[in-house]
C-alpha cells in the first residue's frame, strides 16, 4: 500500500491477512455502541458496583454503532497479529480500505464502500466515552473518544488509505496487557445489531464453561443499553431465541433464581481439546429449560 506522509514515530502499517477478528473483553460483557444503524442521540449508561459509563456524541453524527466497531476489532487484530510475531506497533494506524474490507470478508468494494469506512470513523471519532473503569492494569476516571484521530487519502483521485489514532488505554491493554478474546470468523455475517452484542456476550462470559452461563432477561435488557421498552426488547429476543444458536453457542430460555433467564452455553462439544475454564460459572450448574 501506499504510505502516507506522517510525522509521527509511532505508526503502524496493518497489513496483516487472514488474521482472527478480536475484541477487547471490556467492551463485551456490556454494550458501549449503538445497536442500530439508524442514528441515536441518548446516552448510553452503565453502572455495576463501584464503576460507571456514560457515552454520548456530537448530535450531527450519533453515537457509534456496533457495526462502526468492526473498525477497532480490525485495528486489535491487526496489533495483536503485530505482537505475536514480534513486530513493533503504534497507536497511530495506517490502512487501506481493500485490507479492511478483505478482512470484514466483503466482496463488493465499491465507492460506496469506501464512503461508509468514513462515515463508521467520523461516528467513532464524534462520539465522548467517560468511565471510570480500568486503564490498563489501573483504575481512574478518565475520557476519550473512541479514535483521537482520523484521516483518509486521495492521490489525483485515487483514495490511498485511511489512519486514525487509538486512544492510550485501548492501545495499551491490547498491546501491553492483551485484554482480547478472539472472535467467532463469521462475526462480522451476522446482521442485526441485537444479535451480534448477543454474541459477544456469550463468547466473554460463557467462553467455553461446560454449563455455560445464567443471566436474567432484566439484566440482558439492561446490559444491552437498548433504547426500546422491555417489551420491545423480549420480542426481538424471542426472534433470535428461535433460531437456538449465535456462532457455537446455544441460547435457550430457562428458570434461574426463581426468574426468568437465558443460558449461552458453548455447543462446538466439549474435549479435552477444548481446555474448558474451570472457572466459578454464575450458577449455570443445573437448570430447566423452558420448552
Amino acid at each position: 500500500m501506499a504510505v502516507i506522509q506522517t510525522n509521527q514515530l509511532d505508526l503502524f502499517i496493518a497489513s496483516a491477512t487472514d488474521v482472527s477478528p478480536k475484541n477487547h473483553q471490556d467492551l463485551m460483557a456490556r454494550c458501549w455502541f449503538n445497536l442500530s444503524k439508524k442514528k441515536r442521540t441518548i446516552p448510553i449508561e452503565h453502572s455495576f458496583k463501584d464503576n460507571w459509563v456514560k457515552i454520548t456524541a456530537d448530535k450531527e453524527y450519533g453515537i457509534a454503532s456496533i457495526f462502526d466497531n468492526d473498525i477497532l476489532i480490525f485495528a486489535i487484530a491487526q496489533l495483536m497479529a503485530a505482537v505475536n510475531d514480534k513486530r513493533d506497533t503504534g497507536r497511530r494506524i495506517q490502512f487501506t480500505g481493500y485490507e479492511y474490507l478483505k478482512f470484514l470478508g466483503r466482496k463488493h468494494l465499491g465507492g460506496k464502500a469506501y464512503k461508509d469506512i468514513w462515515s463508521s470513523l467520523e461516528r467513532l471519532h464524534h462520539t465522548f466515552v467517560e468511565t471510570n473503569i480500568r486503564m490498563g492494569t489501573s483504575k481512574r476516571h478518565h475520557s476519550f473518544n473512541w479514535l483521537s484521530e482520523i484521516k483518509q487519502v486521495e492521490e489525483n483521485g485515487v483514495h490511498r488509505g485511511y489512519e486514525i489514532v487509538l486512544p492510550e488505554w485501548l492501545y495499551s491493554s491490547v498491546v501491553n496487557d492483551k485484554m482480547v478474546l478472539t472472535l467467532h470468523p463469521d462475526y462480522f455475517t451476522i446482521k442485526g445489531g441485537l444479535e451480534r452484542w448477543l454474541y459477544l456476550f456469550a463468547r466473554k462470559s460463557s467462553g467455553r464453561q461446560e454449563y455455560g452461563w445464567n443471566e436474567n432477561v432484566r439484566s440482558i435488557y439492561n446490559k444491552s443499553a437498548s433504547i426500546g421498552t422491555f417489551s420491545e426488547f423480549n420480542r426481538k429476543l424471542k426472534s433470535i431465541l428461535k433460531k437456538n444458536s449465535i456462532l457455537g453457542y446455544d441460547i435457550s430460555t430457562i428458570k434461574w433464581q426463581r426468574e426468568l433467564a437465558i443460558n449461552f452455553t458453548f455447543s462446538l462439544g466439549f474435549t479435552s481439546e477444548n481446555k474448558i475454564a474451570k472457572r466459578k460459572t454464575n450458577g449455570a450448574k443445573q437448570f430447566r429449560r423452558i420448552e
